[in-house]
């Protein structure tokens, strides 16, 4: 497989879905803060601590991560066009 179509099949999956869950399609980032949400009750159910979740991500949101991926994927896009271009 030449480097220049995995570069473009792996930065537009990446693109893709970053995009999906920074613009919040069909409610993307909001059904998995949801289930983070959920999630995080049943384990503080189980465990019997009920204190907030200390990780980057509650504090932060879904949305500026899956864009920091989409602009990644989006650059490897460019990266794969850039190497099929310039090879011979």
């Amino acid at each position: 497989m030449p480097v220049w179509l995995f570069l473009m099949l792996f930065g537009l999956s990446g693109a893709v879905a970053g995009g999906w869950v920074a613009f919040n399609i069909r409610g993307a980032a909001d059904a998995m803060k949801a289930f983070q949400q959920r999630s995080h009750e049943m384990t503080a159910l189980a465990a019997g601590t009920f204190t907030p979740r200390p990780d980057r991500v509650s504090r932060i949101g879904l949305r500026p991560y899956a864009a920091l991926v989409g602009l990644a994927g989006a650059s490897l896009v460019l990266a794969g066009v850039a190497e099929l271009l310039t090879s011979r």
